[in-house]
């Protein structure tokens, strides 16, 4: 009785360890795991995923990004100096659909491709884009400095 009582404690241990070790491994455990990127090309396309365009003296990095439609880009100034990302072309900002520099500061300034402003050191702006196609992008304040988001 004894020795069938400690089987069927050894096989309910087994059981259990099998099961953790399966919800861990196998299943790939959400709660353990989130936020954690171990193959940033499993990301890439996918709505969400992270956009971010690092702005230095340098210039923009990467300078060609590629997302899908619905996607948001961060521009992260990681200067000492500020930047201001707008649409192309300099100085009108009209070149993705419904930008144009004279809507900063209206209730339209959120939908456009145009930061409205420089950012300060440390400052991030994001925009999300909507529309299919090639957008050219430069600094409004620095000459020179250009970039590309490709929206498929």
């Amino acid at each position: 009785m004894v020795s069938r009582s400690v089987a069927a404690g050894l096989v309910l241990i087994f059981v259990v360890l099998a099961v953790l070790w399966l919800f861990n491994t196998v299943l790939d455990n959400p709660i353990k795991t989130a936020g954690v990127v171990n193959n940033p090309d499993e990301t890439a396309g996918l709505t969400g995923a992270e956009n971010t365009i690092e702005i230095t003296a340098d210039g923009f990095s990467p300078k060609e990004l590629t997302i899908s439609v619905g996607e948001t880009v961060t521009w992260v100034n990681k200067d000492a100096e500020e930047h201001w990302p707008a649409s192309a072309m300099h100085p009108t900002h009209t070149v993705y659909p419904g930008s144009d520099i004279q809507k900063c500061g209206t209730v339209e300034e959120e939908n456009i491709f145009d930061s409205c402003r420089g950012l300060l050191p440390g400052e991030s702006w994001n925009f999300t884009f909507n529309e299919a196609g090639s957008w050219g992008y430069h600094n409004h304040l620095v000459g020179g400095m250009f970039g590309k988001i490709i929206v498929e």
